[in-house]
């Protein structure tokens, strides 16, 4: 009967859930002043986030899904994205209220109604109410050891074993007609809180087993690393196993969830908000929370979007994350740790300093605290004007409001009589027990624990000081306003300013280094060694800006407070910078919870390092400090996917393997990491095979833009880093392809090859047209001139000759026929007869263009040799290699005429023992070859073109030139001749000659 009643109980109470949720019995406990060690971030709906988030889960690949009353969305750190179903397959209710991505990657959905939906690879599949499925609000999704799916509701406990669901009931030992919550611990035992009693069902078990612990309504359950189970409930509190609740406690919490400092993070339903205890492993078991364990709560009076907050998941990072009906926060590990307290003031200047008598000391206005990890605990105050710097030297402290300086003791501060008058400036430590402090007007003093001494009265600028350092050999540096140092050493004094290539603004921090001197200033850093300034560079702009603050730590890494941050270099970056290379480092900046941007206008350090080896930051909202020995490293790799290919204005998601349409120049593809813990800082490199030849890299940025792309085959792969610099072990890959254009595909080129082709023939053809056209009117000039010739010779010179001849037979008649003189007579007349009929011959031959050769020139030159070859004195020969195709009868003329003019030079003037002719047709060429073994003749006679008043081998060039031969001599005195002609063999006949009509000028050169 009395489960009967609690049913009606919850299912009178189940429309108004979310109202308890916002019911403040008493007030929340104040949040403690302590350093905080999680830095938070909130999504609220202007970032996109959605309301009403009621679930949380993150899936195998990292990506975190919301379950919210308005629909599913997933969110990768950046953005958040709406996950829209299937037309005619979505889900039967917006109102989600439970969520788990199981051991096999599916997404399992509860909704408000009640019924089940999952997503598996893409695919949704839904069960809807039934007797076997919840009817009624979903509370929690669980998977067992054995894959089964564990689901507790307003109707029941239904079980999912891969094939069928299932009821529990009474035989399973299951009586309730109702179940708050289910867990599945470490060694694979069941949970489930239900009716007013807490269950179990042990591995291989097929009935569940009555606890005896007792529970009361909406039950949340949670186990801790040691194997503690915690209960909470909004009668007993919260507690933990195995002993009985003695009394009730503290928080009723919706959801539990432990980080990996052994935290528990609650989600209160009584209170609203978000509770932390810290340490829950210092607890014993059975205890019940107390007030005394919530170490920190959070709530929309100090930052929660909303005191309406339901789920907590502990992400695979390490990072917290809570939602609520107004957005979404995120809690995660960092290495910053902020005091921020009401007590430090946001207008004035902290002095801070490390004692080893006091510990770290900070002031505010005019007073000063001893700081500690949770708390300021007042130590003292000036009775002037606030304190602006404090100094520890040794056992002694030393305080300085601006118009006096303090030394500090238990029983306060007491007043040093410091000479002169005006607001102390820039402070800094001597070595030993005292300090130098500059006064404004007054110039630099010291003081050694007793007694007051002036430092470079009238040498060292009494006006404008801002930083003080004392160095390793005792000189001392003093930064100025307006990019200006000067160095005080042995009684003298050097500036360093712009001239000297000093340009980092005001001068607010200075650090000693192995290296020489480290100056930060507004604009930059510098280094100071032997005179030289050298600035210090990054790989990023203005990373070195507002510099207030400088510490070489003793394993030589360098720290530096500025506007941007914490700019932290390892000791091998920072020598690569200081030898001129550029500085890249590590920045902690408002992303790991930086409170704000270094302190500017103090006149010391803005970096203190504590007893213990932290390093305590001043910055102008309060303090923060950073363990170096305790880095936070992610080590866990994002997961990279691709989201999408968008081509224009259109997006088409992801697309692996699909065809483009042709023409397609211009694509962006959206890819993501499901890095969640500093997801702005992850970083991207890509490539496309079929056209990067290399890795791209991408930055922080999130798409990659590709233009002009031709047609092919592509895939897109891209890796992640986190910000600790650990890549993806895989990368996501998507395949696609361009189709070709008609105009871009392999046979249009082969059409514009042929096409061209075809181009350049007709060209060339035209051109060898007009050339031959030419050659024709240049034929027939030359024939008419021939013809003119042979006129002349027939009417003047062989009628002459004629006419001479029969003078000399007059005479000859004369004389008797045994007189010598008439037989002298009569052999001058044959000769002359003779040359009358090769002159008649000539002019014939000019008549009528035909050569006055036979047509087998090899013949006509052996012919020549013959002629020459005087009792056959010299070694003669003439080989043919290959027939020779018919040549124009002018060619074939001037062929011969230059091959007569090459055998009688050889034969007359060269004294040779061989002469040989050779005849040959090679690369389209009619090859001519001359040779003797002569005397041969000096490169002088080559260059003039011959010998003064011989004309032999002008004429041979002339007659080469006139047929578009070309015309080679090679000689050398004591080494023979050489005489080739190359005739081009499309010189054949007159009418088809196609040679160019002014080739064939010669060239002679040495073998």
């Amino acid at each position: 009967m009395s489960s009967v009643i609690a049913t009606a109980r919850r299912w009178a109470t189940l429309s108004c859930l979310t109202c308890v949720l916002l019911v403040h019995t008493e007030p929340a406990a104040a949040a403690s002043s302590g350093l905080a060690a999680y830095h938070r971030s909130t999504w609220s709906q202007q970032d996109g986030a959605p309301p009403d988030i009621w679930a949380l889960a993150q899936d195998p690949g990292g990506t975190l899904w919301l379950g919210t009353g308005i629909g599913l969305y997933r969110f990768d750190g950046i953005h958040f994205e709406r996950y829209n179903a299937p037309q005619g397959n979505g889900f039967a209710s917006s109102n989600i209220t439970a969520l788990l991505a199981d051991s096999r990657g599916r997404l399992w959905i509860g909704f408000y109604p009640g019924g089940i939906s999952v997503l598996e690879a893409g695919r949704l599949k839904h069960y809807p109410p039934s007797p076997v499925v919840p009817a009624g609000l979903v509370m929690r999704i669980a998977e067992d050891r054995a894959g089964h799916i564990w689901v507790p509701s307003f109707t029941g406990l239904y079980r999912f074993d891969g094939d069928r669901w299932q009821r529990a009931g009474a035989g399973m030992g299951f009586p309730y007609r109702y179940a708050d919550d289910v867990l599945v611990d470490a060694k694979g035992t069941v949970w489930v809180a239900a009716g007013d009693t807490l269950l179990k069902l042990p591995p291989g078990a097929a009935r569940f087993e009555q606890t005896g612990v007792a529970t009361g309504a909406y039950t949340s359950l949670l186990e801790a690393p040691d194997g503690t189970l915690w209960i909470s409930d909004g009668t007993y509190g919260t507690r933990s196993m195995p002993s009985q609740p003695k009394a009730f406690g503290v928080g009723h919490f919706a959801s539990m969830r432990l980080d990996r400092n052994g935290a528990l993070w609650g989600t209160d339903r009584r209170r609203g908000g978000l509770a932390r205890i810290a340490g829950l492993d210092r607890l014993p078991a059975g205890y019940a929370l107390s007030e005394q364990d919530i170490a920190e709560t959070i709530q929309r009076r100090n930052g929660l979007a909303s005191d309406r907050a339901v789920p907590v998941l502990a992400d695979r990072e390490g990072n917290i994350w809570v939602g609520t009906n107004m957005g979404l926060h995120r809690f995660r590990p960092s290495s910053v740790q902020v005091l921020q307290d009401e007590r430090l003031s946001q207008s004035g200047v902290y002095g801070m300093a490390f004692s080893p008598t006091h510990g770290l000391l900070v002031s505010s206005g005019r007073q000063l605290y001893g700081v500690t990890d949770r708390d300021l605990t007042l130590l003292a105050s000036s009775v002037g004007r606030g304190i602006y710097a404090i100094h520890a030297a040794g056992p002694t402290t030393y305080v300085f409001a601006w118009n006096d300086a303090y030394e500090y003791a238990a029983k306060g501060l007491h007043a040093l009589a410091m000479p002169g008058t005006g607001n102390l400036g820039a402070v800094a430590g001597d070595g030993a027990g005292g300090f130098f402090v500059m006064r404004e007007g007054q110039g630099l003093f010291h003081y050694d624990g007793k007694t007051w001494t002036g430092i470079g009265t009238g040498a060292i600028p009494p006006h404008g000081a801002t930083s003080l350092l004392r160095g390793p050999d005792g000189s001392l540096w003093i930064g100025y306003n307006g990019s200006r140092i000067v160095h005080w050493h042995d009684g003298a004094a050097r500036v360093f300013g712009a001239k000297e290539g000093l340009d980092i603004g005001t001068v607010s921090a200075l650090e000693n280094v192995e290296e020489g001197v480290l100056a930060g200033g507004e604009s930059g850093v510098a280094l100071l060694r032997d005179g030289q300034v050298r600035p210090l560079r990054t790989t990023e702009r203005n990373r070195l800006s507002g510099i207030t603050g400088l510490l070489r730590r003793p394993g030589g890494d360098l720290w530096m407070n500025g506007v941007n941050g914490i700019f932290h270099v390892s000791a091998g970056e920072l020598g690569k910078g200081l030898g001129g290379g550029r500085l890249d480092g590590r920045l902690y900046d408002t992303a790991d919870g930086m409170p704000g941007i270094a302190q500017q206008s103090t006149l010391m350090s803005t970096i203190v390092n504590d007893g213990a080896g932290r390093l305590w930051f001043s910055t102008n909202q309060g303090l923060a400090m950073i363990d170096p020995a305790k880095p936070f490293h992610n080590p866990v790799a994002p997961t990279v996917g691709i989201r999408g290919l968008a081509i224009g204005e259109v997006d088409y998601g992801r697309v692996d393997g699909k065809a483009l349409q042709a023409g397609t120049r211009d694509i962006r593809i959206r890819y993501a990491a499901s890095s969640l813990a500093y997801p702005e800082r992850v970083r991207f490199r890509y490539r496309l095979d079929g056209l990067d030849a290399e890795w791209q890299d991408a930055g922080h940025r999130r798409v990659a833009y590709y233009t002009n792309l031709g047609p092919g085959k592509y895939r897109f792969r891209v890796q992640a880093a986190n910000e600790s610099g650990v890549w993806s072990t895989g990368e996501a890959t998507m395949a696609f392809s361009i189709a070709p254009r008609f105009t871009q595909t392999w046979w249009f080129f082969a059409l514009c090859a042929t096409a061209a082709a075809a181009l350049v023939y007709f060209v060339h053809k035209l051109r060898l047209r007009r050339m031959s056209r030419r050659m024709r009117m240049r034929f027939e000039e030359r024939h008419r001139e021939r013809e003119r010739i042979a006129r002349d010779l027939h009417d003047t010179l062989l009628q002459s000759f004629h006419g001479l001849l029969l003078r000399f037979q007059a005479v000859a008649n004369l004389l008797g026929r045994e007189d010598p003189i008439r037989a002298s007579l009569e052999q001058v007349m044959d000769r002359g007869e003779q040359a009358l009929v090769e002159g008649r011959e000539r002019v014939q031959s000019l008549r009528q263009a035909e050569a006055s050769v036979p047509d087998d020139l090899p013949q006509a030159f052996a012919s020549i040799g013959r002629e020459l070859n005087h009792e056959d004195a010299v070694d003669f020969s003439v080989v043919s290699k290959d027939t020779l195709p018919p040549l124009d009868a002018v060619i074939r003329d001037e062929i011969y005429w230059i091959g007569r003019e090459a055998l009688g030079n050889a034969f007359r003037h060269s004294e040779a023992d061989r002469i040989d002719v050779e005849v040959s047709v090679t690369n389209g060429n009619i090859r001519f070859r001359f040779s003797d073994d002569g005397r041969g003749f000096s490169e002088d006679v080559l260059r003039s073109g011959g010998r003064d008043g011989h004309w032999g081998l002008r004429g041979m060039r002339e007659r080469a030139i006139d047929i578009g031969a070309e015309l080679r001599i090679y000689s050398r005195p004591g080494s023979g001749t050489h005489v080739e002609l190359l005739v081009p063999s499309r010189s054949r006949s007159r009418k088809g000659h196609e040679g160019p009509a002014h080739r064939g000028a010669s060239r002679e050169a040495l073998p």
